[in-house]
């Protein structure tokens, strides 16, 4: 490992981070550097980053690169890295201790230790050569996962980077007190309305989404800059209620001019797999296409919104 774990009891202050993003153009006004951390209190079932919702590093096996070599067999002490009974390599994922061997020894990629903690302080030396032109450019955004989980470690590393301009991606789906710790250092909210409706939510998230509306007037209330973020799934919340309970959202909160249509992509089902996770029969396998995002648009754009609406 090139990079030092640090224990999550330690008195140092640290998040496990599982990827940074330079130039990224999504996330955020301008061109930014994207920092995604492990953890969500949500369990969406359409999630594109699975790998996020724990908040301890993972080790991903992707079959498909594998060449079967067997080294990373051997190199296991702890029986995670298996030969199954058809002769392929299997991984058993409870059983694996986290040691990193089986992703030194494998020469293809197959193996990928996903997550690491960082303290501050380690995430600034990491980011170090993004500096002067994200601050020229655009900014940093923290995502996820669900950032607000590691408030204070936000907290922290803006204070190190006062001159920097900060987004937050969120499911809103946190604590006040994670609110209260970095509203004065984050500019922008990308705030995700995944449904309006309570049963809904509990039903495809996992959670009401009650803490999540209220945490949305809260920073409205708070004049801070929002950007609704709405993911699309064909068959589950691609409805005229949702889009009218939207509209009737925006229509509260007059201030939100842009909202951002993050239509669903399958890209998470690979990484469901490299897991070991069930992928949910509800999901769709393929990818909306351009006449299905175009009739969303349109959903959204006919009640006449004064709105600026984003396709990602």
């Amino acid at each position: 490992m090139t990079e030092p774990l640090i224990e999550s009891g330690s008195e140092i202050p640290s998040a496990c981070i599982f990827d940074v993003q330079s130039f990224s153009i999504h996330d955020g006004p301008g061109t930014r550097t994207t920092i995604f951390f492990k953890g969500c209190p949500l369990d969406c079932l359409w999630c594109h980053n699975p790998e996020s919702k724990n908040r301890n590093p993972q080790i991903m096996f992707f079959s498909s690169i594998c060449s079967g070599c067997m080294a990373c067999v051997k190199a296991c002490k702890n029986g995670a890295q298996v030969i199954l009974s058809s002769g392929i390599h299997g991984m058993l994922h409870d059983k694996c201790m986290l040691c990193g061997k089986c992703q030194e020894v494998c020469c293809y990629g197959a193996l990928k230790l996903c997550g690491r903690f960082y303290t501050p302080l380690m995430l600034l030396e990491k980011i170090q050569s993004d500096i002067p032109y994200i601050k020229e450019h655009g900014g940093i955004t923290f995502s996820g996962g669900e950032p607000l989980l590691h408030s204070i470690f936000i907290k922290d590393f803006c204070a190190l980077l006062p001159d920097i301009r900060a987004a937050v991606e969120t499911s809103g789906c946190a604590g006040r007190k994670a609110l209260e710790n970095v509203i004065n250092c984050v500019d922008l909210f990308i705030f995700d309305i995944k449904t309006a409706d309570n049963a809904e939510h509990i039903k495809y998230c996992g959670a009401e989404n009650n803490v999540i509306l209220s945490n949305l007037e809260y920073l409205y209330n708070n004049k801070k800059e929002i950007m609704l973020r709405l993911p699309v799934i064909p068959g589950i919340n691609d409805t005229s209620q949702h889009f009218e309970a939207v509209s009737c959202l925006i229509k509260k909160y007059p201030e939100i001019k842009n909202v951002k249509i993050m239509p669903y992509n399958n890209y998470g089902l690979a990484k469901m797999e490299a897991l070991g996770m069930k992928i949910p029969e509800a999901l769709p396998l393929i990818n909306p296409e351009k006449e299905i995002k175009d009739k969303w648009q349109k959903e959204f754009l006919k009640n006449g919104l004064d709105i600026k609406v984003i396709f990602s």
